[in-house]
């Protein structure tokens, strides 16, 4: 059985419920066979949900019925509980989690920078934009100033049974820890990101913890939302930060292998819901990203890449080929 985080089976379970009462429960719980499952199946599809949220019930229920209950394989339950023929309803202006692009991004940064920590929650933004971390990838990144390269470890790495890597680019350190990196081609884009570096070990030597440190950067970026735009949804997240990454380099025109390597994610599928190019504005990205990584990257219907990469990290300097080279992109003037 697959292992999950306590927090994911405790979500899953929430919604198991959720579904098992609203389609019914006693007889229509699920629980007398294949028969009623395939009537849940059919409930299922039958409801107008996004298609996000109906691939989220039909993993909840993959946990619920062959995890713990034990009632076939995945791949027959799967079957049964497929989206094919699904009612896909596309969500219409609502709250959803979190805004994919920098529009109304500006006049948050106004706000922000009045105010002492609200230079700190900006300076972390643009930082992101620029370096497409995620949230609880900055915390342990790494500068290598020689190179103007950041280190960045890939926070969702995994493997199957027979160790190939379903999760994650990057270069494997002997601890196993997979890191990705990135050079600067912009001396401002490298000052920026430096800076982002610099706040969190000042943030480190006063004993501040990463999850202290980003719950109060999500707070104050909500608060400084609201301020500037009231009631408008959705709004920017710390997360945000790396759509408008992936949203720069799509209108840049960068391939999807590329962005994949440069966001850390295995496959381009990934990449597809990442970033808004009609709304990146006019900063292009200023970044270096290895060919090294690229070649890892997988393409489906296409086979799978190298399964993952040794040598070189933050403690042994330069990656596997020993040079910088890779996908380059032009870089605007102060961008």
């Amino acid at each position: 059985m697959e292992k999950r985080a306590v927090s994911t089976e405790r979500l899953y379970g929430r919604l198991v419920r959720r579904i098992l009462e609203r389609f019914g429960t006693g007889q229509r719980s699920g629980r007398e066979g294949v028969g009623t499952l395939k009537e849940l199946g059919e409930w299922l599809r039958s409801q107008e949900w996004s298609i996000a949220t109906l691939r989220l019930y039909r993993m909840a229920l993959l946990w619920y019925f062959v995890d713990v209950g034990g009632q076939g394989t995945r791949e027959e339950v799967g079957a049964i509980l497929g989206m094919e023929g699904a009612v896909r309803k596309k969500r219409r202006g609502g709250p959803g989690k979190r805004r994919k692009s920098e529009k109304g991004w500006e006049p948050v940064v106004g706000w922000l920078h009045q105010r002492p920590v609200g230079r700190d929650v900006a300076l972390w933004m643009e930082a992101a934009m620029r370096a497409g971390y995620r949230p609880g990838e900055w915390w342990e990144s790494r500068l290598e100033p020689a190179h103007r390269r950041l280190w960045i470890p890939t926070a969702k790495g995994k493997r199957d049974e027979s160790g190939n890597r379903l999760r994650g680019v990057g270069i494997e350190d002997e601890a196993g820890r997979i890191w990705r990196y990135l050079d600067f081609a912009s001396e401002s884009d490298w000052q920026v990101v430096e800076a982002a570096m610099l706040l969190r070990d000042r943030l480190v030597g006063e004993g501040r913890s990463s999850p202290e440190v980003l719950a109060s950067y999500a707070q104050w970026l909500r608060r400084a939302w609201d301020a500037v735009h009231g009631t408008v949804r959705p709004r920017m997240t710390l997360y945000s930060a790396r759509h408008v990454f992936a949203g720069r380099m799509k209108k840049a025109g960068v391939d999807r292998r590329t962005l994949a390597a440069a966001m850390g994610q295995i496959s381009t599928k990934s990449g597809k819901v990442y970033g808004r190019a009609l709304h990146a504005g006019m900063v292009k990205p200023g970044v270096v990203v290895p060919e090294v990584l690229v070649n890892t990257v997988r393409t489906p219907g296409m086979g799978l890449a190298v399964g993952g990469l040794a040598g070189g990290s933050p403690a042994g300097g330069s990656p596997a080929d020993g040079s910088p080279g890779g996908a380059s992109f032009s870089v605007s003037p102060g961008g």
